[in-house]
């Protein structure tokens, strides 16, 4: 049985603006114990990974990150089913040189049976920026030694 929507619009609202500030700890404190998170296309060959593996790789990304714009373009939200699905282009500075982050999303938002708490998020995302971008962040990372990876 789906929440009542005016319930998940609260929660959706709050992961919108969790996003759109950058700010991970606003972000992670609305994930269900048992949340996910892929990365899509399929063709990108990344595991569903765990909320115990992104609530410590996501906020070292997004601490990375200045400068950090986000354009929400639309929202799909199907209540019935306690989900939204979200297009969006983002840009920001990365401490990586020569290389800015300019993405583009379509996020897939499942929320808890109650609505209050976000179970999974799909991401597609632009695979080549993926591909060019993410191998050199991991560099980045454990070039900064164990605390930043």
């Amino acid at each position: 049985m789906a929440a009542p929507a005016h319930i998940q619009k609260e929660t959706l609202d709050k992961f919108l603006a969790a996003w759109q500030t950058g700010n991970a700890q606003d972000t992670i404190s609305l994930w269900s114990d048992d949340f996910t998170q892929r990365l899509l296309p399929l063709s990108l060959q990344q595991p569903v990974q765990q909320r115990a593996h992104t609530e410590i790789f996501y906020p070292k990304l997004v601490g990375n990150l200045t400068n950090w714009k986000l354009d929400i373009k639309r929202i799909v939200h199907d209540t019935a089913n306690n989900i939204a699905a979200v297009y969006a282009t983002s840009t920001a500075d990365t401490p990586i040189p020569g290389e800015k982050w300019t993405n583009e999303y379509a996020v897939f938002v499942a929320l808890t049976e109650d609505g209050t708490r976000v179970k999974s998020v799909e991401e597609m995302v632009d695979s080549a920026f993926f591909q060019r971008f993410f191998p050199k962040f991991q560099k980045y990372l454990m070039e900064q030694g164990p605390e930043s990876q």
